[in-house]
């Protein structure tokens, strides 16, 4: 499988925004609730500010990822793959590239956030080298399950990319 990863274009959005909601439908589920209805809404801001990326193969989108910069490090919001295409490697391929945009800002950190009750995720995010940092209930007071916030160090191995210029990258 050759999947392209690049930033994510205006008419992208509805189809992100349903693969997020078909990709973390069973988090909600394990959490006990159904997803709100203006999930994943604020998509239209991640793509204004170039940090709504894809994953896609011949065209079709398999997987995205949502970031943004805070206190000097790259958080990554959202991470999702296709449930077709989950466990076969494209989530860490993924989450690598998502590294990469952050060595390439120059932040020193990644941090992210997963529920609690998520154990085979905090079992990945430990096993690719995150900390976990703190528990915490989340801000959108909608749930009571707390979240796990982990980071990162991002090694500065020198890798700058232009990111005012879409840019395609190819992986296996």
């Amino acid at each position: 499988m050759t999947v392209t990863f690049r930033l994510a274009k205006a008419e992208q959005l509805s189809d992100i925004r349903s693969l997020f909601l078909s990709a973390m439908a069973p988090i909600a589920k394990r959490m006990g609730f159904d997803q709100p209805a203006d999930a994943y809404s604020d998509l239209g801001a991640f793509l204004e500010t170039r940090n709504l990326y894809i994953a896609q193969e011949d065209g079709v989108l398999l997987a995205s990822a949502a970031m943004h910069e805070v206190d000097n490090c790259l958080y990554l919001d959202t991470i999702a793959v296709l449930p077709q295409h989950q466990n076969k490697g494209l989530g860490s391929r993924l989450l690598a590239e998502v590294e990469l945009i952050a060595e390439s800002r120059e932040l020193p950190c990644l941090r992210l956030h997963t529920p609690e009750v998520m154990h085979e995720l905090l079992a990945y995010y430990t096993k690719r080298g995150f900390g976990e940092t703190h528990r915490s209930l989340p801000a959108h007071e909608r749930d009571l399950i707390l979240r796990v916030t982990f980071e990162k160090a991002i090694a500065g191995n020198g890798f700058h990319m232009d990111p005012f210029d879409e840019h395609d990258r190819q992986f296996a």
